[in-house]
């Protein structure tokens, strides 16, 4: 496999995973906007501010896996443009630095996915949005007209 082919897989998935990202940010939107209705009634039942939670979670969940995809990814066209080097053929400045800033020291290892995002931007934000929707779902407002 050439340094092109590796580069078209890995734009190949990248634009897979942004289209379920857009996906799942839909979800989620459509998660909060419920809870927010939720919430402005005033008068919910747990039942569907148990079943509000569920969607709300999953969506939240699937949103994570894409942040976690994109770092597989990322790891994967590492550990492609290592191998490739190793095997004798040469690859680009462009491929090195990619090795570099996407290898993190250890291209060479088999790139697993983890449920845990690598970038803590995205813990921050997932641990957000999470608490945003749940807030919103189980705590009353702060007006009470």
């Amino acid at each position: 496999m050439s340094e092109f082919e590796i580069n078209t897989l890995l734009n190949n998935g990248l634009i897979q995973q942004a289209l379920y990202a857009f996906a799942f940010l839909f979800a989620t939107w459509f998660a909060g906007r419920c809870a927010v209705v939720t919430n402005e009634t005033g008068n919910a039942n747990i039942i569907s501010k148990i079943a509000i939670s569920g969607f709300g979670l999953s969506s939240i969940w699937f949103l994570n896996l894409q942040f976690n995809y994109v770092d597989f990814h990322l790891k994967g066209y590492a550990h492609a443009l290592y191998n490739l080097k190793e095997s004798g053929a040469e690859i680009s400045t462009r491929g090195e630095s990619a090795i570099e800033l996407f290898g993190r020291g250890n291209a060479s290892d088999v790139p697993g996915l983890s449920i845990i995002p690598a970038d803590p931007v995205a813990i921050v934000f997932i641990a957000s949005l999470t608490l945003i929707i749940l807030s919103i779902i189980w705590m009353g407002g702060s007006n009470n007209d």
